[in-house]
């Protein structure tokens, strides 16, 4: 039963779940409190909605051990065990459960609060998922690119529900917002989303250079297996620079907006704390465990995305953004 629950992968579920809940609490109540006294989807409704994308998370964690299980059993022209074809049943059934119960708890909410797109994208999601978990996982740059949309696709989805609940109730409700704020939230939710898939692609991309030897051994094709470590490296270090450029651009478009211990906090933590140590020891690191250890590092990024929604409401204290 443990080796189950690791499979479900429970430190992304629980980013998934935290992340949700601040994008609602530190960002759309506060924008949606300067035009009305509520929002559209009860908080209740929305810790369902919110609990169907934790099982999305969950079922990808689960199809994605599947299908490197079996790849690598092919690779090896290993025959499996009947307990290892148990197991490897059991992950399957266990992806399956873990969607039909994520894309019903869509379901419910997107009947209940009349916003029936929030399934559709939901599942586009676990079919994303399952493909990536299937083939796009070890192809050549895909794979990466992949796994970094599906994760910022995450980021929109608070939003969005508000956005098809809002349009869908115009017609029973006088409802209004400026053209000028619905922008200023979508700037908000652009960064936080780029922000998502630019790290995602990093660590991920790292993580293909932490396992380059074990991936030629399979026959994997994926970037520094091809290209080499320098290629590589020329790529990460691109990708970090417009990462440093997306934080930048974020603290000039709020500047006038957030106080200064937010843009601190933004620049030491998302910029300075993390990115310029990653860049110096990924251009002078050679050793895997290095390499790995730079992928757990940037997790920590993670944690400061979190950290700063927490304090991101400062935002919407004007209609505007200037």
């Amino acid at each position: 039963m443990k080796e189950y629950f690791k499979l479900l992968g429970w430190q992304s579920c629980l980013l998934v779940l935290i992340g949700m809940l601040m994008l609602r609490t530190q960002i759309i109540i506060p924008f949606y409190q300067m035009y009305f006294p509520f929002t559209i989807i009860p908080f209740v409704d929305f810790l369902a909605f919110t609990f169907g994308m934790v099982l999305i998370m969950a079922s990808f964690n689960v199809i994605c051990s599947y299908y490197d299980t079996q790849m690598s059993d092919i690779i090896a022209k290993k025959k499996p065990t009947k307990a290892e074809e148990l197991e490897q049943k059991n992950k399957y059934r266990m992806f399956w459960v873990l969607a039909i119960l994520a894309l019903a708890m869509e379901g419910f909410v997107a009947i209940k609060d009349n916003a029936w797109q929030v399934l559709g994208i939901g599942i586009v999601f676990e079919l994303g998922a399952y493909f990536y978990a299937l083939k796009y996982k070890r192809e050549y740059l895909i794979g990466n690119i992949v796994i970094s949309l599906l994760f910022a696709i995450i980021v929109f989805m608070p939003m969005l529900l508000e956005v098809f609940a809002f349009k869908n109730y115009q017609s029973e409700f006088p409802l209004r917002i400026p053209v000028v704020g619905i922008q200023s939230v979508m700037l908000v939710f652009v960064y936080f989303a780029a922000f998502v898939f630019l790290i995602t692609f990093i660590r991920d991309l790292t993580l293909d250079l932490a396992n380059l030897e074990d991936n030629k051994q399979k026959d994997l094709i994926t970037f520094p297996v091809k290209e080499g470590v320098k290629a590589t490296k020329i790529l990460l270090n691109a990708v970090s620079v417009l990462f440093i450029a997306l934080n930048v651009w974020f603290v000039y478009q709020f500047y006038e907006v957030i106080d200064m211990v937010h843009i601190v906090f933004i620049l030491v933590l998302n910029i300075a704390f993390p990115m310029v140590y990653y860049l110096v020891n990924l251009n002078r690191t050679k050793l895997q465990m290095q390499y790995v250890m730079l992928y757990q590092y940037l997790g920590m990024v993670y944690i400061s995305l979190l950290l700063t929604i927490l304090f991101a409401g400062d935002i919407f204290k004007i209609n505007a953004i200037i």
